[in-house]
């Protein structure tokens, strides 16, 4: 069963998404589907709630900025909105807007899921893959009423709204618009009504759990008048640039001046910050890509700076809506999922060294880059040979060793597949690999005959094995790469966000960059040249 805590992160996760993927301006307010007697869903959010979100999303899926980021990482965030889609039924081109509220501001455990988040789609929404993506099999229905698990429900509203709220709510949900109009929140209210932000947010900083006071620790001292407002209130958009505002009500002048002053210093810090950043060597090796947004994000905190009148202190910042600076950061989101990826492939051929090395403790050498018939024709692959030492050995013993991969009786069997063999990135055809071995002229591999380890005499730390090819072929074809120390071989390697995984005869696993020189590469691919690997 899905948590609670789940449908809780799912919600706040599809604001965030269309939040950082969607902020643009609304001249004219997107029309809401409205409930019965015309009640948005804003119009449901007391004004003393404890915090809003309000996000009008409307056309937001085609701003030029969205779609410069949708056509530079087109696989990677088609998974990404897939997983949404799957956990909430839809996509984002479909929302208009989201309105998401905790009455109260969480204080202990279980008091999370007290929340309401109502969301409302430009056309009608398919029920059933709502229901799919948010309520367990096991819940029940009643009417428009789902219950999803425990104590938290699904209210189908109308054909294009529908709301995930904990039941205490449901009565006050049902009474239709809120009562409560008056309130700390009344003002970031009426300006989420306006339909001029993209994204409003309010907060009651009063409802705060004493705990973040009492135990800040010393460097967070300094901001904590800010936290101590009568109420944070912020509004964004996005058109040729970002803008943003933040507006805090204090308690007072004294308390306004001591507000001021914390939000100065948090920009003079972050000014520091970045200076102290720009300079370290991962902003000059793997984040460098970063540098260019780094340098606009430090010029609007340096122009950023806070203005009092009276109790009220506000701020205003603005930086280019350029894709080219969002594109690193959008990498750098997404970059987790290809380290995995890349993790998981160096274990892949780490399992394949394990298996050569096993191969060659039993047989003496390690084997040839192909099975050949008695007259030297490549029959299969090496790949095929160390089967049984990759928890393979009954898929080894059905295959008929005097017979080529693609015959009729081995062809099945070249198409089962072995996860070993099977590369992470992307969607790899099934029963292709991109693991792939240098072949002759030096090489540790040769078609017929298998290598000792005792004849790579530059140094099995010094000598690749295999690689991440750039090419699939099918796993089990002798298909491999003629090695020519005349020509250029970089081409033949895969390099997944400008790194390549390779395996050295000692049995490691080495990453190379994609600026590895093609005289390097000559040399760790020849086993006994004697040529030392000078360092780059």
């Amino acid at each position: 069963m899905k948590s609670l805590t789940r449908i809780t992160i799912v919600g706040l996760s599809v604001v965030a998404l269309l939040a950082v993927f969607a902020l643009s301006p609304s001249p004219e307010p997107t029309p809401l589907a409205a409930a019965p007697a015309a009640i948005t869903p804003l119009d449901r959010v007391p004004a003393d709630a404890g915090l809003f979100a309000h996000l009008q999303a409307g056309e937001l899926w085609n701003h030029p900025t969205v779609a410069a980021l949708r056509k530079a990482y087109p696989k990677e965030l088609e998974k990404a909105l897939k997983t949404v889609q799957d956990e909430t039924g839809l996509t984002p081109d479909q929302i208009a807007s989201i309105t998401f509220h905790w009455p109260k501001i969480p204080a202990g455990p279980g008091d999370e899921v007290l929340f309401m988040l109502q969301v409302v789609t430009k056309t009608p929404y398919d029920k059933g893959k709502v229901l799919t993506g948010f309520r367990d099999k096991e819940a029940k229905s009643t009417g428009d009423v789902v219950k999803l698990r425990e104590a938290m429900l699904m209210h189908l509203t109308s054909d294009t709204q529908f709301t995930v709220l904990h039941e205490s709510l449901l009565d006050e949900f049902k009474k239709g618009a809120t009562k409560t109009t008056e309130g700390i929140l009344a003002d970031a209210l009426k300006l989420a009504k306006s339909g001029k932000n993209a994204l409003t947010f309010g907060l009651d900083p009063s409802g705060l759990p004493p705990e973040i006071f009492t135990n800040a620790p010393p460097e967070l001292q300094p901001f904590l008048p800010l936290l101590k407002s009568k109420s944070i209130v912020l509004q964004a958009n996005l058109d040729k640039e970002l803008n943003a505002s933040i507006r805090f009500a204090m308690d007072g002048e004294d308390k306004a001046i001591e507000g001021e002053r914390a939000f100065n210093l948090l920009m003079k810090l972050a000014d520091d910050a970045i200076t102290t950043a720009s300079g370290e060597e991962m902003f000059k090796t793997e984040l460098k890509d970063l540098l260019p947004a780094l340098t606009e994000l430090q010029k609007t905190v340096q122009k950023t700076k806070a203005k009092r009148e009276g109790s009220i202190v506000t701020a205003q910042a603005a930086i280019p809506a350029d894709p080219a600076l969002a594109k690193p950061f959008v990498a750098l989101f997404l970059k987790p999922q290809a380290a995995a990826a890349r993790s998981r492939s160096a274990n892949n051929l780490k399992q394949i060294g394990l298996a050569l090395h096993n191969y060659h403790d039993i047989y003496g050498v390690f084997p040839a880059a192909a099975i050949c018939d008695k007259k030297g024709k490549p029959l299969l692959s090496w790949r095929v040979a160390i089967l049984p030492f990759v928890e393979q050995d009954n898929l080894y013993k059905q295959f008929h060793l005097d017979e080529p991969w693609d015959s009729e009786h081995n062809l099945p069997l070249s198409k089962t597949i072995v996860k070993t063999y099977e590369l992470p990135y992307g969607e790899p055809k099934p029963g292709t690999t991109n693991y792939r071995v240098f072949v002759g002229n030096g090489a540790v591999f040769d078609m017929v005959q298998g290598c000792k380890i005792t004849s790579i005499t530059d140094g099995t730390s010094n000598t690749m094995l295999a690689f991440e090819g750039a090419d699939a072929t099918p796993w089990a074809k002798p298909d491999e790469i003629e090695f020519d120390p005349k020509k250029d071989h970089k081409k033949h390697l895969r390099f997944e966000n400008n790194v390549c995984n390779i395996l050295l005869a000692d049995g490691s696993v080495r990453a190379v960059s994609n600026k590895l020189s093609e005289n390097i590469l000559r040399l760790m691919i020849q086993k006994d040249d004697g040529m030392p690997i000078p360092d780059e």
